[in-house]
């Protein structure tokens, strides 16, 4: 390999290992608010979990919650808008490809993409959708969130979809992220009961006053569990992608270091060789002249 083309790697490779240096940093610093929210926020979510398992008796036999024949059910699918972020993507959307495909020897199935690596992973697998959402944000918000449950809520309450299924990525920890699917609707207790992470224990130690009727209570807090539910569940898929970005983009800069360290020293001894040659060409040169 000739010196200056050497230079030209060097260069290009230096390039990149900045590059991913400064997306390594942006990245730390959004996985450590993201996941800041989603720890946050999680004891909230199972404290409604439990709370929703505890009024099991008396929901059981709601209209929202009733057990229906299926015809078409709906996975909501949740990806990220942006790239550069290792096997995340690659990870949820083979887990969702595979409920869809479990699902679909029951049912038609519709799917509901969140983030623009789902749009576009579902568009081009030819998969029509009504409803699609990108530009969530780095960290989400409730008010964000809630078109997406209104949405869920009406179609299944008009019998649009008679089950809907949740795919994300549960945050566990900076380097451990793992895919997840549970039936968001009818509400599967024994799925709540692992999300809330309570034991069967728990909930039968805690006697529970329901005020007002267990109708309004239904009409009131299923929409508010469903849409806390989502919500969490974006938090956790915000929380993973950073981390997963994070650590991909640590990998890059690494690898891209010690390319230029490999290349810096193959251009020393191209170099090296370079003055040897020219070295022994003067001297022969000498020698020629007398």
């Amino acid at each position: 390999m000739e010196l200056k083309e050497i230079r030209l790697k060097i260069q290009s490779v230096s390039n990149i290992w900045k590059l991913t240096s400064a997306l390594e940093t942006l990245s730390a610093l959004k996985m450590k608010k993201s996941q800041k929210f989603a720890l946050l926020s999680r004891p909230f979510a199972q404290k409604v979990g439990r709370l929703v398992r505890r009024l099991e008796p008396m929901l059981r036999d709601s209209v929202s919650l009733r057990k229906r024949k299926l015809r078409t059910a709906l996975a909501v699918v949740i990806a990220s808008d942006r790239g550069f972020c290792g096997s995340f993507n690659q990870n949820i959307l083979k887990t969702a490809q595979i409920e869809i495909e479990k699902l679909e020897k029951k049912s038609d199935v519709a799917v509901f993409p969140i983030g623009k690596k789902a749009v576009a992973f579902f568009k081009k697998r030819g998969r029509n959708f009504d409803q699609s959402m990108t530009g969530i944000g780095d960290y989400g918000s409730l008010e964000e969130i809630k078109p997406v449950s209104d949405f869920i809520i009406r179609s299944y309450i008009e019998n649009k979809y008679q089950r809907v299924y949740l795919v994300w990525t549960d945050f566990i920890s900076t380097f451990n992220q793992k895919p997840r699917s549970m039936q968001l609707l009818p509400l599967e207790w024994n799925e709540l009961k692992e999300f809330a992470q309570e034991s069967d224990k728990e909930a039968m130690d805690t006697e529970t006053l329901i005020e007002p009727s267990p109708q309004t209570l239904v009409k009131e807090i299923i929409p508010q569990l469903v849409e806390y539910l989502i919500y969490q569940c974006i938090l956790e898929s915000n929380a993973s992608e950073h981390s997963a970005r994070m650590t991909a983009m640590r990998n890059a800069s690494d690898n891209a270091h010690e390319r230029v360290g490999e290349l810096t020293l193959d251009y020393n001894k191209a170099r090296q060789e370079q003055i040897t040659n020219e070295v022994c060409e003067i001297s022969s040169a000498k020698e020629v002249l007398g």
